[in-house]
C-alpha cells in the first residue's frame, strides 16, 4: 500500500514539467550570452545545467505505468 492510498490524493509534485523546461530555456539563453561574450568555461557549465533541467522535465512529463516506444 503506498502512502496516500488512504486519502484519495496523489501527493503534489514538487515540479511540474512546464516549469523545468523554462528553468532549462533561462540557463540555456544566458550560456548562449556568455558564448558570445567569450565566457567559454561558464557557458559550458550552464548548458550542461540546461540539459540536465530539460531531462528533468521530460522524465516529470512522463506519467506513471507509460511506456515510451520507439518506432
Amino acid at each position: 500500500m503506498s502512502d496516500y492510498e488512504g486519502f484519495g490524493l496523489p501527493p503534489v509534485p514538487l515540479m511540474t514539467p512546464e516549469r523545468a523546461r523554462l528553468i532549462a530555456r533561462g540557463y540555456k539563453a544566458v550560456a548562449e550570452q556568455l558564448a558570445e561574450s567569450g565566457v567559454r568555461a561558464e557557458a559550458a557549465r550552464l548548458e550542461r545545467q540546461s540539459q540536465w533541467w530539460l531531462t528533468y522535465s521530460i522524465a516529470l512529463a512522463v506519467k506513471p505505468g507509460e511506456e515510451g516506444t520507439a518506432e
